[in-house]
C-alpha cells in the first residue's frame, strides 16, 4: 500500500502543478467544471491524471485489504472481551471499509473514462458520489481500528453470563 501511495506522489504533484489537484478532479461533480479542469491541465496533466488513477487502484487494494482485515479482528477481539456492540459495529465497519474500497475502485474506472471523452452526466456526479463513501466509510473505519486497538488493550473483560463459555 505505502509503495503504491509513494509512487504516485509524482502524478499528484503535475496534475496540481497544471491547476487542479486529485480531489478537485474525483469531486468535479459537473461536465463544465470537469471539462474546465482537463482543459487547465493540458497534456502533461492529463497524462499525470492517468498515471494516477492505474497506480491508485494497488493503493485502494492494500488500505481495503488492511482496514477490512483491522476492523475484522477487532470485532473478534470485542466479541471475545465480552462487548458485544462494540464487536458489531467494528464488523459493521469491516464491511464499510469493503463498501469504501469498492467504491473507490468504480470512481477509478469512472475517472479512466472521463480522461478518455466521456465527461457527460451521470459520470461526473459518480465520481463525486463514490468519492464522498469512500471518504465517509473509509475515515470511518480508520477512527475505529485506531481508537478501538487502543481501547481494546484497556478494557475490561466482561463476566460471561452464567451457563456460557467464552
Amino acid at each position: 500500500m505505502l509503495v503504491f501511495g509513494a509512487a504516485e506522489l509524482p502524478a499528484l504533484g503535475k496534475m496540481s502543478e497544471h491547476g487542479t489537484g486529485v480531489l478537485g478532479f474525483e469531486f468535479a461533480a459537473t461536465p463544465n467544471r470537469l471539462r474546465e479542469i482537463l482543459t487547465r491541465w493540458g497534456s502533461a496533466g492529463h497524462t499525470a491524471a492517468q498515471q494516477h488513477v492505474f497506480i491508485d487502484l494497488g493503493f485502494i487494494l492494500g488500505y481495503g485489504l488492511l482496514l477490512i482485515g483491522l476492523c475484522g479482528r477487532l470485532s473478534e477481539r470485542l466479541r471475545h472481551q465480552g462487548h458485544p456492540r462494540a464487536a458489531t459495529l467494528a464488523a459493521l465497519l469491516a464491511w464499510g471499509a469493503l463498501v469504501a474500497a469498492v467504491a473507490n475502485a468504480l470512481q477509478k474506472v469512472v475517472l479512466w473514462l472521463e480522461l478518455h471523452g466521456h465527461v457527460t452526466q451521470p459520470l461526473p456526479a459518480l465520481a463525486a458520489v463514490c468519492g464522498a463513501l469512500t471518504f465517509i466509510l473509509g475515515i470511518s473505519a480508520v477512527l475505529l481500528a485506531l481508537t478501538g486497538g487502543i481501547a481494546v488493550r484497556r478494557m475490561p473483560r466482561k463476566a460471561a453470563p452464567e451457563g456460557q463459555a467464552r
